[in-house]
This record gives structure tokens, sequence and C-alpha cells, in this order.
């Protein structure tokens, strides 16, 4: 079966043909353009006339009849308003995808909105009081994230907006960042709420990621990435949505402990210099999960947590080994009294302090 996209001149309708291709569906591409830039999107390309012009249905049937076109595609919506109207009489056989732009983007909002609404009582619950934040941000940065590639489950994500507001004044610091999905909600939360500056600490290096603790195949699973397109990944995420104070290390853990407990700034190059608080709000311990590797990031970064600080062990709940909950248990009975509180969200273990 063949899609038909018309007007194939924007962005979304090129976007919607490589997804299409991605699942094996043969795409032509049609403008009413001399010159269209997106022509290489597709399998096929034709000119049709604009909307208006006499001819444009006359051409429409003999371009559907030609490459056996059985479903259209539009993002233009006086273009979609006009073929909801004139295809059933014109084309009866030929089905349009979609509800087009205008209710497409009508409903992503609404469903935002949606998603915010709802997930303020998780984030609330998890919080043990009600969330300051607004429906509109909870819901936009619900769909933000998913644009940026990681296992940070929503039911985590939820966790987090329900516990950052309630950190003292701080960092909040992050030791693993991948791609940057939890990156970007520690730091547009932290940032809405006023806790401090983001730093996000990672090596972005095969070495130091590969986790000797886990199966073979978990093991081998690191050497399918290239490193240096992780770390891209993360600029290209966080340069778009980061809100300052925010900057990051591309360094080993250790090496980044050095510097931040001899040091109040960060400088790098995509986001400038920043100061630090030298006291953390919110720990995130994501890095390698082998047992020592954590024990490592906790004996380092913990003793710097503030009084009424969390830290955060990611993959408490993990199939693939026990390097995290061995170390987040052997924390909580060391703090002893100090816990707060605990809990586990989305897989990961957080301790509250008292402050």
């Amino acid at each position: 079966m063949t899609i038909l996209v018309f007007p194939s001149a924007l962005e979304a309708a090129a976007n919607f043909a490589r997804e299409a291709g991605q699942w094996g569906r043969r795409v032509v591409g049609a403008s009413s353009l001399e010159v269209d830039p997106n022509t290489p999107a597709f399998d096929a390309w034709a000119r049709l006339p604009f909307i208006g012009a006499p001819d444009f249905f006359d051409a429409l049937a003999a371009l559907v009849a030609r490459e056996q076109v059985t479903e259209f595609y539009t993002p233009h919506a006086p273009t979609f308003h006009l073929l909801e109207h004139e295809l059933p009489r014109r084309l009866p056989g030929l089905k349009v995808i979609g509800p087009g732009p205008f209710r497409r983007q009508m409903d992503r909002v609404t469903d935002a909105l949606a998603d915010g609404q709802a997930g303020l009582g998780i984030a609330s619950a998890y919080a043990q009081a009600p969330s300051p934040l607004p429906a509109a941000l909870l819901g936009g940065l619900l769909a933000q994230v998913e644009t940026i590639h990681g296992e940070c489950s929503r039911e985590k994500v939820l966790a987090l907006c329900g516990i950052v507001p309630t950190a003292p004044r701080g960092d909040i610091v992050e030791i693993g960042a991948l791609y940057g999905k939890s990156s970007y909600v520690l730091n547009r939360i932290g940032a809405w709420c006023g806790i401090g500056a983001t730093l996000c600490v990672d090596p972005w290096n095969l070495g130091l990621s590969v986790q000797t603790d886990a199966p073979t195949h978990i093991q081998e699973a690191s050497g399918g990435w290239d490193w240096d397109v992780v770390y891209a990944g993360f600029l290209v995420a966080m340069l778009a949505c980061a809100s300052a104070p925010f900057n990051y290390l591309r360094m080993a853990s250790a090496d980044a402990h050095a510097l931040y407990v001899n040091s109040r700034a960060v400088t790098s190059a995509e986001f400038g210099e920043t100061p630090l608080a030298g006291s953390i709000a919110v720990l995130h311990l994501d890095g390698n999960h082998d047992e020592a590797a954590v024990a490592e990031d906790f004996a380092l970064w913990g003793p710097l947590v503030a009084p009424g600080g969390w830290i955060i062990f990611d993959d408490y709940n993990w199939p693939h080994g026990d390097g995290p909950r061995k170390v987040a248990d052997r924390a909580i009975v060391e703090y002893g009294p100090r816990v707060r509180r605990s809990f586990v969200g989305g897989g990961a273990m957080f301790i509250n302090l008292t402050a």
C-alpha cells in the first residue's frame, strides 16, 4: 500500500515519510513548488497544482491512479479541510490519515494538560505534600522528556517531580547522564523551584561504562554505543532545553568530585561558567551499576548532601544486577536516624535526610 503526502515541502511531511518508511511503507510526495527540498525523503515525487487551481482534483486523481495510492496524509491545515470535505465524493477510495493538523495539535495540548493534571496527584503523593508545579509545566515536561532517549520511566520522572521541590537550596548533582533524559527533568524542576545549579557528570567512555557485574549480554550492549555520539546527543538535548544555572563535566566521577570540592564553579565551552553552592540538594547516582562503582560514587558524593537533601540510587530494582540495591541498603543502615524517609519509585531508591 502506498501513502501520498501533500504538500511534501513542509518539514512535518518529510518527518512523516521517514517514519512511515521505517515501517516498510511506500511513500510518495507531492508539492506545488517547482523545487521541493524534501524530495529525497520520498520513494517517488510529483508536482500537483495548488489546491485552489481548477485542475487540482483531476491531477490528484491521475497521480493516485498512477502510483496506486491508498492513503493520503497532509500536515497542512487548509489542504486537510478541503480534502476532508471533497474526497468522499471525488475519490471515495482514498483514506485520509489522522484527524488533521488543527485537531492533532489541539489533542496534543489537551492530552498534555490532562497528563500534567494526573501527574500532579502522583508527584504530590511522592512528596507527601501538594505539588507547587503548574499542570501545564508538568504536562509539557512529560511530553518533552519522551523526546530524549533513556530508561527513566514516567513513574520515576513523577517521583523526581515530587521530591525536587521539597529539597533544600543547593546543587543538583547527577552521576551518569547518558543522553540527558533525567538530567532534563532534574534541571527543569530544580530551576523552576529555585533549588540551585544542576551539574551532570559522565565520562561518556566505553571503558568506564561496562558493568562487569552484569550478565555478558548487558556488558556487550555498552559496546554498541558510539560514546562520542551519545555525548553529542546529551548536548543536543540540553543545549536546547537546559535552564540556567546548568553545566556538566565529561570525566570520571572521582575526577569530577576532586574538582567539585576544590572549586565553586564549573566551566564548559557550551554553557560557560556556572557557580556552585558546594553542598548538594539532590544527588542522583546513575553511573556504572557495578557494586564497587556505586559504592565509590556514594562514598565520594554522599557526604556532600545537605541536611534535608535527597540521595537517589537509580535501578535499585534492576533485573541485571544488585549493585545499586546493596549500596542503597547499606546507606540506609549507615544513615540510621538521619533518614527521614525512603521509598522506591520507578525502580529507584529515594532517600531523604533529616533537616
